[in-house]
Formats: structure tokens, C-alpha cells, sequence
């Protein structure tokens, strides 16, 4: 039984302190797996040496978190009146591991390459970047079923250094098996997402022994209700309104994430194997801040915490831009894991306190992902139009303006969430 009466004013705390180890071993795996199929390095550099135009390196990014968006409020809907929230999550995490297999496989034993090999990993890209997306909502209730309000901010804080930490070691890992000189392109980073596929399925069964605290309780109104409900949050909830409009604003930060390890790698003449050494740095910066702010949010409120994901972001872009030597190449990666330790550790807990204890936590997820999609799609279509035709440099200051903007509204406009 995932649920005991009572537990809560028991003995609650004991059984977060064992679901915070269990979900960060798990996640944990799960990092140490997205090291090898990285969006923010490695994909964009693998497609780089199949061929691919900016225009599509630019898509890598943004369109990952734009189809993530996509099936959430159909995830939301479909299972909002499920309290199996703990073997959904599991069931959904475990059907990842086969496409992760695909993606292996078409690469390390076909060899795609050229054109083909573009088309063969965007279309399992795009299957691969749906399947998150119907996973999110059901995770981000899960965490919230799994977890005491008062440490959450720490819970996520520890689970992601941990992600980080393990993702640090797929990068090492990474670097290595691309400068096998026993693989040749494409095998290497075939062999990477076969590796992939094993951590994860490793990293899932730690889910299998977590509990759930405090299950989420079924929503029962009709789909009309329901469509009602996502329309009252947009137009009745002005804060989670503006919330929205800074983070659709700072959304600009896909921009240049795709062309950070490409430009900087051609920039110094770095190795192929510099996508594991840039995911490295990254999840280096990950791991620092995950844990950082997930007690500044914690203990000076999550609005405090956020501001670290701007911030971070802002001296990515601006390190880029000045860099002339590869240290600092490697200082942007830090940068961009700063601005994702700092997302990770309280984009959900925010959300958590828009829609209260007791509200839908999957639909204001979804709702929030699903507003910002329009922008990412703008995005995402300028960014490789303007490198092609202008360069990296006046990409990386088009973000910041935009980055800017949206951390001026966040300041001013967006008021902490008061407890429901």
C-alpha cells in the first residue's frame, strides 16, 4: 500500500529523509544518462557532425522543451482522476528505456550518417521529446506526493546534485568512449546512448520503493469543467499570469543554448570529445547550485532562488560572447548549469504553491509549459535564421535582452504565491 492513514502527523518526515535517498539514487542514474544525450551539447554537436544546418542545431533546444509541452495537458487530463500517481510515474519512466534503445541502436549498429542519419534521430527526437512531455505532469505530482512542503526546496535540491554530480561522471564517461579509436563516428555516440539505456533502466527501479506521503486527490469534473478550470488560471490568476509572461520572456535562453558547445568548440579548435568535457562543466555548475538554491528557496522563499536561473543564464551568454580563451568556454557551461541548478531546485515547488496543497498540481504544470510554447516556437525559428546569417555573437545579445525583460517583470510583477 503506497499510503498509510495518519502517516503524515507521524511519521512523515522519517519517510521523506528515505524517499529524498531512493529519488536521488534514482535520479541520480537518470543524470549520469542525460550526460550522454545532452540537448544543450551533445545532440547539437552530434548533429553538427552529421551535417546539420544551424537552422536545425537552433531547433535542438527549444523545440525539446516545446514538445515537451505539447502532451501535458493531455497527461493532465487523462489522469487526473488517478491517485496511482507512484506506478504511473514508474510505468511511464520504464517506457522511456526502449526508445533510449532506438536511438542506440540506429546509430552504433546501422551507422546512420549524412541526411539519413539527421532524419533518423529527429523523428526518434521527436518521439523521445513527446514521451517527456507526457511524463511531466505525472512526475511533478509524483515529487509533490512524495514529499513534506516544509523541505522541498531541500528535497529537489539534493536529488538534483546528485543528478548532477552523476551527470558530471557520464560526461567523464562520455569523453571517453568518443575518443575510442576502436569506434569511429557514428558508433561512438551510438555506444553513448546504449549506455544511456542501461542507466536508466538501472535508475527506475530505486522508484519502485518510494512512498507515497500523501496521495493526490481525484479530480472528478467532466472535460468541460476542466477546460473551464485551465481558463480561469489564465485569465483570473494575474500573478501566475505574469509569472508566465517573465518566464515566456526568459524562455529566450534556448536561443543560444544549441550553438554554445558548437561556436565554442570550432572557436578554439577543441577535440569532438569537448561535448563530454562541456556536459562536465555543466553539471558541475549543476550540482554546485542545485543544492545552493534549493535552501535559498528554502529559507528566503523560492522567488529568491529563482532569480539565480536569470542570473546564471546572463553570464552564460555574456561569457560567451567575450571568451578568448577555452577556460572560459568551459566558465559558460558552469554559467548555463548555474541557471538549470537553480530552475530545477524551484520551477516545480513554485508551481507546487500557485495551485496550493490542494489544487491540480498537474494542470498548472501543464498550463504553464503550454503558454510558454508559442514562444519557444518563435524562438527556436529565429535562432538558427540569425546565426546563418549574422553570426553567434548578436544571438547570444539578443538573449540577454530578452532575459533581461523577462527578470524585470519577475522582479516587479510576480509576487510570491501565499499558502492556499
Amino acid at each position: 500500500m503506497d499510503y498509510i492513514p495518519g502517516m503524515e502527523s507521524t511519521n512523515s518526515h522519517r519517510v521523506h529523509t528515505r524517499n529524498t535517498v531512493l529519488n536521488a539514487a534514482g535520479e541520480g542514474l537518470w543524470g549520469f544518462a542525460m550526460a550522454f544525450h545532452n540537448m544543450n551539447s551533445v545532440i547539437p554537436m552530434f548533429l553538427a557532425q552529421l551535417g546539420a544546418s544551424a537552422f536545425i542545431l537552433g531547433l535542438i533546444p527549444g523545440g525539446f522543451i516545446l514538445l515537451v509541452a505539447l502532451p501535458q495537458l493531455l497527461s493532465a487530463n487523462l489522469f487526473r482522476r488517478s491517485i496511482r500517481i507512484r506506478e504511473l510515474n514508474i510505468g511511464l519512466h520504464f517506457a522511456m528505456a526502449p526508445i533510449a534503445f532506438f536511438i542506440g541502436f540506429a546509430f552504433y549498429y546501422f551507422e546512420f550518417v549524412g541526411h539519413t542519419g539527421i532524419m533518423v534521430y529527429l523523428a526518434l527526437w521527436i518521439i523521445w521529446s513527446l514521451s517527456v512531455g507526457f511524463l511531466v505532469p505525472v512526475w511533478a505530482d509524483f515529487l509533490a506526493s512524495v514529499t513534506v512542503t516544509s523541505r522541498r526546496g531541500r528535497f529537489f535540491g539534493i536529488t538534483f546534485t546528485v543528478n548532477a554530480i552523476m551527470g558530471m561522471a557520464g560526461g567523464y564517461v562520455l569523453k571517453e568512449v568518443l575518443s575510442m579509436d576502436s569506434l569511429s563516428f557514428p558508433s561512438n555516440f551510438g555506444a553513448a546512448f546504449l549506455i544511456m539505456t542501461l542507466a536508466i533502466l538501472i535508475g527506475n527501479i530505486f522508484f519502485i520503493f518510494i512512498r507515497v506521503i500523501h496521495p493526490p486527490a481525484p479530480k472528478q469534473e467532466q472535460v468541460d469543467h476542466w477546460w473551464h478550470r485551465l481558463k480561469t488560471i489564465y485569465t483570473q490568476d494575474r500573478n501566475f499570469r505574469n509569472y508566465i509572461f517573465s518566464r515566456a520572456l526568459a524562455a529566450a535562453t534556448m536561443m543560444p543554448l544549441a550553438f554554445y558547445g558548437v561556436d565554442l568548440q570550432n572557436r578554439f579548435d577543441l577535440p569532438l570529445s569537448s561535448a563530454g568535457t562541456f556536459t562536465f562543466f555543466l553539471v558541475v555548475g549543476q550540482a554546485i547550485f542545485n543544492i545552493v538554491f534549493g535552501y535559498i528557496g528554502d529559507i528566503y522563499g523560492r522567488k529568491t532562488a529563482i532569480s539565480g536561473f536569470f542570473i546564471g543564464h546572463f553570464l552564460a551568454s555574456l561569457t560567451a560572447i567575450l571568451a578568448t580563451e577555452p577556460w572560459m568556454a568551459y566558465l559558460a557551461f558552469v554559467f548555463v548549469g548555474m541557471g538549470f541548478g537553480a530552475g530545477q531546485s524551484s520551477f516545480m515547488v513554485f508551481v507546487y504553491e500557485f495551485a496550493g496543497e490542494l489544487g491540480d498540481r498537474k494542470l498548472y504544470y501543464a498550463a504553464l509549459d503550454t503558454a510558454v510554447a508559442p514562444f519557444i516556437i518563435v524562438y527556436i525559428s529565429v535562432a538558427g535564421l540569425l546565426v546563418e546569417a549574422f553570426g553567434t555573437i548578436p544571438l547570444y545579445t539578443l538573449s540577454l535582452g530578452f532575459l533581461v525583460a523577462g527578470l524585470l517583470v519577475f522582479i516587479y510583477k510576480v509576487d510570491a504565491p501565499k499558502p492556499a
